[in-house]
């Protein structure tokens, strides 16, 4: 599946489970490949464009960079910067897990994305990975029904499949209770395609015209430890740290 963070697929966002499936795209589109150098840029904001909406060039200095978790790295060059313009349509879960997946996924002729960046973040030696998405949209109101339409799904699909290049791949996604909120979204899901399973753990946030998705997906585990820290305190500061970054540049703070 492509996310968001097409990879928020917010789609799959896993990198293990989408190569494994042998499919392309980003916690929305498929994970982009392992980075090859790490860029020391440091993030910083910029007013939106003249239309209202962010540019792909400017949510780029928005997201998530090595100076935010130490040990991680990303390459600038890597990052994914195309909305989800066609439907990935589920095969089982009926019409609310069709919402869950086209919210995840920002579908453009649902939603009218505007644009979308995606970037991840690795640590050598290190199973997980974080995802960095932001969304634009042609106003809130658009960014709001994306939300509530996430919201609905993950309240309401407990488990859904679809096809992608000739394999299946199955999610199981639940709501991460202290992440659901109004204009906030956090759910961990289960994906496996091909027999191997992967957790990943999402959290996104509206800010004004745009949607900001912060994920984190690594091996199955039930360490409740890992748990807390991937679904809870980990995620939660890396999100509000690009939430942060989202309400200067659209003057919201």
């Amino acid at each position: 599946m492509r996310s968001g963070t097409k990879g928020i697929a917010i789609a799959v966002l896993t990198a293990a489970v989408l190569t494994t499936a042998a499919c392309g795209g980003s916690a929305k589109k498929a994970a982009a490949p392992p980075p090859t150098s790490a860029s020391t840029a440091a993030p910083s904001t910029s007013a939106p464009s003249a239309g209202g909406a962010l540019a792909p060039d400017q949510i780029s200095k928005l997201l998530l960079t090595d100076k935010d978790e130490a040990g991680y790295t990303f390459d600038a060059s890597q990052d994914g910067d195309s909305v989800t313009s066609t439907q990935d349509v589920v095969t089982t879960g009926g019409d609310v897990c069709q919402t869950f997946v086209d919210a995840e996924e920002a579908l453009a002729t649902k939603y009218g994305t505007t644009a979308e960046v995606d970037r991840q973040l690795t640590k050598p030696n290190d199973n997980h990975t974080i995802q960095s998405s932001v969304m634009a949209f042609p106003s809130a109101a658009k960014a709001s029904a994306m939300i509530t339409d996430l919201t609905a799904g993950i309240k309401g699909c407990k488990s859904l499949s679809l096809a992608q290049a000739g394999v299946t791949l199955s999610m199981q996604p639940s709501a991460i209770p202290q992440l659901m909120k109004a204009g906030q979204a956090g759910y961990i899901d289960y994906m496996t395609a091909n027999g191997k399973t992967e957790l990943m753990a999402a959290d996104l946030v509206q800010v004004g015209a745009t949607v900001s998705v912060v994920a984190i997906d690594g091996p199955l585990t039930n360490d409740p430890a890992a748990l807390q820290q991937m679904g809870g305190t980990q995620l939660a500061h890396l999100s509000d740290v690009q939430v942060g970054r989202l309400k200067t540049a659209q003057g919201l703070s």
